[in-house]
């Protein structure tokens, strides 16, 4: 695949084609090759602009459906935006008896297919999002069809870090089988949680209705409506989340961290205020 993205990079016919799209759409102005699409949208992702991210990713998906060289051109752009996205879901995908190179051909099927079948009309944001979803959704019921025990949900809370100083979350039960939705929940989560630097790469999975769960969700959130920056958001799990469900790792409390505490408190309490102003916003519109 990174053979084939380096070819596409030297094809002139793709960017004679990416210069046209860089003609008539202001969201992609300047980008003259596939590389400078993927290093705009990677820029977006990096400053947390998801409403010029959902821009961009509108048009390629919107060109996917053209059809001919140009539609195919839009479609690899797009499948490489996603390819580290999936290669990550993919690793949460793990079971005894089945290789990773299995499930990552079967996520990466997935996401072919989504790409150019996703419904851009009815839900025309968070594309980035709703795209890795759908792709871990589909792979999921992929993969339950091809391998017997893909029912059997991964035990995902038994060395879960609950937030600090509270008290360990309730987990499932050996052999007991969520719902498989509430597992694409958790997972694209996670994902999310781990692009915006929330927690770490060696984060364990979310569980359903823990407190690390529902702050990680909340923050989220806050982030997507722009409540809150990524360093405000970044500065809340830095204080209230533990580094990692790892043994071995203290949780971030002021007591634990010593004369930084009060500092990294501080910031924390500063970044909650426009999340408690959003949360106030929210109720109001809910009940309205």
């Amino acid at each position: 695949m990174n053979r084939d993205w380096a070819d596409l990079a030297r094809d002139l016919r793709a960017a004679d084609h990416v210069a046209a799209w860089s003609a008539h759409h202001s969201e992609l102005a300047g980008a003259q090759t596939p590389q400078d699409v993927i290093d705009r949208l990677a820029a977006l992702h990096r400053s947390g602009e998801w409403h010029g991210h959902d821009a961009v990713m509108t048009v390629l998906v919107r060109r996917t459906m053209a059809g001919g060289f140009d539609g195919d051109l839009a479609w690899r752009i797009a499948m490489r935006v996603l390819l580290p996205k999936t290669i990550m879901m993919a690793r949460t995908q793990l079971r005894t008896g089945v290789e990773f190179d299995e499930v990552l051909s079967t996520m990466l099927s997935a996401l072919c297919e989504v790409v150019r079948t996703y419904p851009l009309e009815r839900r025309p944001r968070a594309l980035f999002a709703n795209l890795s979803m759908d792709t871990l959704a589909l792979a999921q019921r992929i993969l339950a069809d091809d391998f017997d025990d893909r029912g059997k949900l991964r035990d995902a809370a038994s060395d879960m870090a609950p937030l600090a100083d509270e008290p360990m979350a309730s987990v499932l039960a050996l052999g007991e089988a969520p719902d498989p939705y509430e597992q694409v929940r958790l997972t694209e989560l996670l994902v999310r949680a781990i692009e915006l630097e929330l927690v770490s790469e060696d984060e364990p999975e979310l569980t359903a209705g823990a407190a690390r769960t529902e702050l990680l969700a909340l923050v989220s959130w806050a982030v997507d409506i722009q409540a809150l920056t990524l360093l405000e958001a970044q500065r809340i799990t830095e204080y209230h989340l533990s580094a990692s469900g790892l043994p071995g790792r203290a949780h971030r409390t002021t007591r634990s961290m010593g004369a930084s505490g009060d500092r990294i408190r501080q910031r924390a309490s500063r970044a909650t205020r426009p999340l408690r102003r959003a949360e106030t916003l929210n109720a109001y519109l809910a009940a309205a």
